[in-house]
């Protein structure tokens, strides 16, 4: 198979993107668990941090539909790159570090972190869900699951409550390995 220079260069540059957000999502979880120190996230925000690794981990492996494009203009590598520079300022948001005196209040800080953060998450997906209607023309039973993460997105990010945002974090983790079951069964 041979590939083309302009593919290899946007492949490049997505699997970069994405590596330091992996890099950055396993020091922040070394962080967490490090027995040594008081961990510096509630489990809710702990929760979003896996669940955005995975994402991560998702995303590296649909790299080879890159590879599989012809003749790349430059809005399309634009296209192609915004997901990857997406997850990664959620990841970076995410990954804040509490200041010493938000120590007591985790899930507060977290709540604090959480518009910017769910705001990143829903332009993630209107991305994914785009670069899904450009490549195939139209919409899968996997898009689904970007709708309900994007409408998930936008109600906690407009809310505030804990219990919304622990029940939040179990819907994501369902609707996440969903999506991942039906790309087993595809």
């Amino acid at each position: 198979m041979e590939i083309e220079l302009n593919t290899l260069l946007v492949a490049l540059m997505f699997v970069t993107i994405l590596s330091m957000g992996i890099g950055n999502i396993l020091m922040g979880l070394a962080d967490v668990f490090n027995h040594a120190t008081a961990s510096k996230r509630a489990r809710v925000h702990t929760g979003w941090i896996v669940l955005l690794l995975v994402i991560h981990l998702n995303l590296f492996w649909h790299t080879k539909a890159i590879l599989e494009v012809e003749g790349w203009a430059f809005e399309y590598f634009l296209l192609a790159i915004a997901g990857p520079m997406l997850l990664f300022f959620a990841t970076n948001i995410l990954l804040t570090e509490p200041k010493a005196e938000d120590h007591a209040d985790l899930r507060g800080f977290f709540t604090g972190l959480g518009r910017r953060f769910f705001a990143m998450f829903a332009l993630l997906q209107i991305w994914i869900l785009a670069v899904s209607y450009t490549l195939s023309g139209s919409f899968g039973a996997n898009d689904l699951g970007n709708v309900v993460f994007l409408v998930l997105a936008v109600v906690l990010m407009s809310n505030t409550g804990a219990r919304l945002h622990v029940l939040g974090i179990w819907t994501a983790w369902l609707i996440g390995l969903g999506t991942l079951a039906l790309r087993w069964v595809e």
